[in-house]
């Protein structure tokens, strides 16, 4: 039985369903108007397009129609949406502390808009009741109350699907400059879905994302580089050059303005022209190796946070990161070199490398006819936790708070009432 109680305090027994109509500040139900909000509730699930939820609905004219829910059982249809609901139980748990505390800060953020979260990968995906399973459940319950923070404050956990080897520096993607979200290296091989794509676009279209971005109208697109490459080897600034001129935009603009399901990651694999960079980055394509297991070189998870906090303060040079790539069991030396050159505490000093090693020029995509395609790893904005990376160092026996302390180095998981 479904009860609705509206904003002057009527009351009204819907029965088993209703068809339910909005208009201005209005709902009609079955012939009779109610004054928005309007609540409505039932003693078991409640029903919307083909979907069950828990809680109450609310309908209100500024935000449509509302879920309104308590954190936990909101929680319970995102696990399963987000991630495999038979992934390793970590890796649950992670995702659990990265999502509880992704709509807990949000909802600091969006009292102007009478919603918390939306119910797609805008935020986090949220599909409501009908895809628990007991698995995910237990995962959210096993956490129940921790978030994670930096400091006193809560930490944004923007997450990912798949980084593609190295995570995003969150102000090379939203001009943000965060502490705990400037790009580490994955510390485990893995493969994904979308470990490797490619994407054919069209001139035209890549001329109107230009467009659409800068305001500027280039003209026929005849070449498209990536002059910029961070540490990672991840695209930072794309350069399009046209008939009428060229302009420059970060690539992850240009990737959202043609189609982020597209291009699915900035994480390119040069394949067009030469790749030419500097001494100082890192060359594209790189993958971060497994964990060394020779008896005596394998690292301690703090000694891993510190060669992935090293490397994205530039600790090391290019030559001594393909090195280490290529000899998982010299870390262990490399970890103390680079010590040494940073100091014990593990951070950069005045005098060394200060700035993220870049490329100041890159590569060009490669064209065939009218398209340009683009060769690529991972899916995601890349900024924060990558999902898949979680699920690999699950499986390699890291704790969720590990993972998490890698993701997001320098925060803390703290239980909340």
């Amino acid at each position: 039985m479904l009860t609705m109680t509206d904003a002057e305090g009527r009351l009204a027994n819907l029965g088993d369903s209703a068809q339910i109509t909005a208009s201005g500040s209005y709902v009609n139900i079955m012939g009779n108007s109610f004054l928005m909000p309007v609540r409505i509730s039932g003693a078991g699930l409640l029903q919307f397009k083909g979907r069950s939820y828990r809680g109450a609905f609310l309908i209100t004219q500024r935000a449509g129609l509302l879920n309104v829910i308590d954190v936990e059982s909101y929680l319970c249809g995102v696990l399963p949406a987000e991630v495999g609901a038979n992934w390793h139980n970590e890796a649950l748990r992670t995702q659990a502390i990265c999502a509880r505390t992704y709509v807990l800060k949000q909802s600091m953020n969006r009292a102007d808009k009478g919603y918390d979260v939306v119910d797609t990968d805008a935020d986090q995906v949220y599909k409501g009741a009908g895809i628990e399973t007991a698995k995910t459940n237990q995962a959210v319950a096993s956490t129940m109350g921790e978030v994670l923070t930096y400091g006193k404050e809560l930490a944004i956990t923007y997450f990912h699907s798949d980084s593609g080897g190295h995570t995003a520096d969150i102000a090379d993607v939203w001009g943000q400059k965060l502490p705990y979200l400037t790009g580490v290296p994955e510390i485990v091989n893995y493969k994904s879905p979308v470990s490797s794509w490619n994407a054919k676009v069209s001139a035209q279209k890549i001329q109107s994302a230009v467009k659409k971005v800068t305001g500027t109208d280039i003209g026929t697109v005849s070449e498209v580089q990536v002059s910029e490459v961070d540490e990672g080897g991840r695209a930072v600034t794309m350069t399009f050059i046209g008939s009428n001129g060229s302009k420059s935009m970060k690539a992850s603009q240009f990737r959202t303005a043609v189609d982020p399901r597209t291009i699915k990651s900035t994480m390119f694999t040069p394949s067009g022209g030469a790749f030419k960079v500097e001494n100082t980055t890192t060359p594209s394509g790189l993958v971060t190796q497994r964990k060394a297991q020779t008896s005596g070189n394998e690292l301690t998870f703090e000694e891993e946070q510190g060669i992935a906090r090293m490397t994205s303060e530039g600790v090391f040079t290019a030559t001594e990161l393909i090195d280490m790539l290529a000899n998982p069991d010299k870390r262990k030396k490399y970890y103390q070199t680079g010590i040494g050159r940073a100091g014990k505490s593990g951070k950069s000093s005045q005098t060394s490398v200060s700035q993220k090693p870049r490329s100041k020029y890159g590569y060009s995509i490669e064209r065939a006819g009218d398209d340009f395609i683009f060769y690529g790893r991972g899916w995601g904005h890349g900024v924060g936790m990558s999902q898949w990376g979680a699920m690999a160092m699950a499986e390699q026996g890291y704790t969720a708070e590990k993972i998490l302390a890698h993701y997001y180095p320098g925060t803390s998981v703290r239980k909340i009432k």
